[in-house]
This record gives structure tokens, C-alpha cells and sequence, in this order.
């Protein structure tokens, strides 16, 4: 699992400016107005080789209403979670009460966690000497940066990434890893508790009853299998003062960790825009993915109610008809180790290896079904490819000229290799370099 490395403190100190640099990227809204980041904004971020997750918090001050409230909640939820806490100040702003007020906090309830405070806008010699002030939150080691400019923030990222835990022992885990993901209430710990054959855990018809993400092991047909039960999403409109955004949390960091996510829905409400995110998100995160209808005892059926069921489903995810469909029932026990077996085969497609020989025959016959066409009229060719190491399917094509391939030829020669070598459930990647 990578570290979690939480940027928090008062609103406006520069965290979403933070962010977006060690993500390499704009994905965190940044405004001179207090409180713009309001919901949690996490990304995946890779320093010299060690790669972790980075995550922008609403911003700390003191509870004014509801949001404001909820606001609080949210970074301590972060603080809670993440295995390495970036204390972030405003030199300009110079030292206020909310940052003593955080100081005293972090200092007296985190002693376990590794924090760091970074002084931050310090573009200027003056500038790093009235940052000297900070010491009195408690912390007397201050790192002084320029997020805008970039100014300190390698050194700081240097000593980051060297305090990160050895994860060596996780990875050899050989257990295939399932996260039980989806909205509250759909039947995820009934789900894990079917398999188990135990009442390992608590099963309310009230949502959000799992809170925290418990790891279950069990073994199927001599294979070890680790099920990461986690708490519920639930619309963010409907965050509850913080408890929902930490189940949110759990649930991104569970699905970072397994080979495989598993989204429960319930068969009666279908799949709703917050599961569509859910899918989203372990898409992104390169994980294969199942979708599991429970619940599926309870609706009044007919020859082709499945059918009707799944194609209005595939219609909702559009270009992701390659993740399979099961319906199952936790309370029957319906299709439920069969949902284990196609979770397995999905975890083999995802570290399925083929060899370029192989690969470049396909490529070959799929030339010769149908060419590239170039709109631009420049010669195009594609000279050969290959299957780079990762953790799940990446595919390099070599070309002449990388830039004319079209993307609908890039959409056919996906469709293609899934055809062909099976990657059902599998998020594939394919890329384009020049010869």
C-alpha cells in the first residue's frame, strides 16, 4: 500500500498550490479566497522512484457552520489516515492563532504520526528569517518553501519519502486482494460474511453501520484470497460532519491496495452516478474491476430480465463494457463463488505477460485487416510493439510518427487485444513512441 502523505492546515496557506506540484498536475482548485477546497482531493505522486499518494485537505479553523464544520472534520479525518502529515503555514500571513491552536492539536493527539511544518511562500532571505516565529507551534524544525516557485520543496520531499515504512513485506503478500466496494447498504459486510461463514461483521439495514475498513483472509480451491470489507459512499452532498468523507477515504485507499475491486450495487435501486465514481476510481487506479448486482432474490423475474438488467448497465458505463456483470445474492449465497472465481481470473488477466513475438503477429494481422489512415496525408507506420513491466497491461507501439494515430484506430487496436488475449475486467494501457 503506498503512503498517504496529508497537506493540511488553516485555509489559504498555499495546500492546493502544494498539491499540484507534487502531483505534477492542476487538479486541485487554488484561489486566493479561504475555504475553496472543501472536499478531500487526493492524487498519486512518485519521488525518486518512491511513489505514494498525496492528498489536499478543506482546511482547518474554527467551526462556524456547517460546512465550515465539516471542513474540520475532513482534515482531521486526513490527519487520521495519512502515515506522513505536512503542517503547512503562510510566512506572509505570519504566525496566527488557528496555526498555534493546530500546533498544540498535532503535537498533543499525533505523536505517532511524522509531521513536518513547512513554512511556505518564503521567496525571500527576510522572509525565511521572520519565518523563525513558527517554532512556537511546538515544532522547531521548520521547512521553508516557495510552492509557487518550487523553491524547498525537493529537500522537503527528500526527507518525506525517506521516512516512508518499508512496504516490501505487503507486496510479497500472495494472497489475491479483493476490495468490497459500493454505496452504504448494498450488502458488503453480508457479502463478506456469506463467504466467510462467520458474522465477522455488523449488518444493520442503517447505511453506514462499517465505518472502517476490516481485512478478512479466507481460501477457495487452494488459493489464498484477502477481502478488504470497507465503509460505504454516499453522495458528498449527504457528508455527515466528516464520517462519510472518512469512509470515502478508507474506500480510495482500499482500492489502492488490491489486485481487484468488487462493487457491490443494490439490484433494486441499479447503478447510480456515485457508483459510476466508484468505478472510476479503480479504472484510474489501474485495478480490475467486477460488478456484483446483490440483492438479486428480491426482484420478480423472467427470461429476459437479466439481459434487460445488464444491457442497461453496460449503456450507463459506455466504454467500459469490458468489466463482467454477476448477479448475486449475500443472503442466498447465489453466484457468490463464482463471483470469486471470475475475481480470480481477473487478477491473472491483469498480470497476464505476452510475448513480443507473439505481439507483433497480432500487430501484424491487424495491419493488414485495416491500416492507420492519417487525416493529415503524412505517412504513418506502425513498426512494431511490445509489453512494458507493470503491474497491470501496458503496450508500446513504435511508429514513425506517434502523433498521427488516430484515436479511433487507437479504440480498435484496444478492442482488438482484448479479443484476442482475454483482458476481461482489466484496465489496459496503450502507448504510442516514436522509432
Amino acid at each position: 500500500m503506498k503512503p498517504l502523505v496529508a497537506l493540511v492546515g488553516r485555509p489559504n496557506v498555499g495546500k492546493s498550490t502544494l498539491f499540484n506540484r507534487i502531483s505534477g498536475g492542476k487538479s486541485a482548485i487554488t484561489d486566493s479566497t479561504p475555504g475553496v477546497t472543501r472536499d478531500r482531493h487526493i492524487a498519486s505522486a512518485d519521488w525518486q522512484g518512491k511513489q505514494f499518494m498525496v492528498m489536499d485537505t478543506g482546511g482547518y479553523c474554527h467551526e462556524k457552520d456547517s460546512i465550515t464544520g465539516a471542513m474540520i472534520e475532513q482534515t482531521l479525518a486526513a490527519i487520521r489516515e495519512a502515515e506522513v502529515i505536512l503542517f503547512m503555514v503562510d510566512v506572509r500571513s505570519g504566525l496566527t492563532y488557528l496555526d498555534l491552536d493546530m500546533g498544540r492539536m498535532l503535537k498533543k493527539n499525533y505523536q505517532d504520526k511524522t509531521i513536518y511544518l513547512v513554512v511556505n511562500k518564503v521567496e525571500t532571505r527576510q522572509l525565511a528569517f521572520e519565518g523563525e516565529e513558527f517554532r512556537r507551534t511546538g515544532f522547531t524544525e521548520p521547512w521553508f518553501i516557495s510552492a509557487r516557485e518550487g523553491n524547498g520543496v525537493a529537500d522537503l520531499l527528500d526527507d518525506v519519502v525517506a521516512s516512508f515504512p518499508d512496504a516490501h513485506q505487503e507486496e510479497e503478500d500472495p494472497a489475491v486482494k479483493l476490495a468490497i466496494i459500493g454505496r452504504p447498504n448494498v450488502g458488503k459486510s453480508s457479502f463478506v460474511n456469506a463467504l466467510l461463514g462467520t458474522n465477522r461483521h455488523i449488518v444493520s439495514n442503517k447505511p453506514g453501520t462499517t465505518r472502517d475498513a476490516i481485512d478478512s483472509r479466507f481460501k477457495r480451491s487452494g488459493l489464498d484470497f484477502l477481502l478488504i470489507d470497507t465503509a460505504g459512499l454516499r453522495k458528498r452532498t449527504k457528508i455527515d460532519r466528516g464520517i462519510e468523507f472518512y469512509s470515502s477515504l478508507r474506500t480510495e485507499k482500499s482500492i489502492e491496495r488490491c489486485d481487484v475491486a468488487l462493487l457491490l450495487i443494490d439490484a433494486e435501486q441499479g447503478l447510480e452516478k456515485q457508483d459510476i465514481r466508484i468505478i472510476q476510481m479503480a479504472v484510474e487506479h489501474k485495478k480490475g474491476v467486477l460488478i456484483l448486482v446483490n440483492k438479486w432474490d428480491l426482484i420478480e423475474k423472467d427470461s429476459k430480465t437479466s439481459k434487460k438488467y445488464s444491457d442497461r448497465i453496460y449503456d450507463q458505463i459506455g466504454n467500459l463494457s469490458w468489466i463482467p456483470l454477476h448477479f448475486i445474492s449475500a443472503l442466498t449465497k447465489k453466484n457468490l463463488y463464482r463471483a470469486i472465481d471470475t475475481a480470480f481470473e481477473i487478477s491473472q488477466n491483469r498480470r497476464k505477460k505476452i510475448s513480443t513475438s507473439e505481439l507483433n503477429r497480432f500487430l501484424q494481422a491487424v495491419l493488414s485487416e485495416a491500416s492507420p489512415a492519417s487525416k493529415s496525408g503524412r505517412e504513418l507506420k506502425i513498426k512494431y510493439m511490445t509489453q512494458i513491466g507493470a503491474p497491470y497491461p501496458v503496450f508500446v507501439f513504435f511508429c514513425n510518427n506517434p502523433e498521427l494515430v488516430p484515436s479511433n484506430y487507437k479504440r480498435f487496436l484496444e478492442k482488438r487485444l482484448r479479443q484476442t488475449f482475454d483482458f476481461t475486467g482489466v484496465p489496459i494501457s496503450l502507448r504510442y513512441k516514436k522509432k
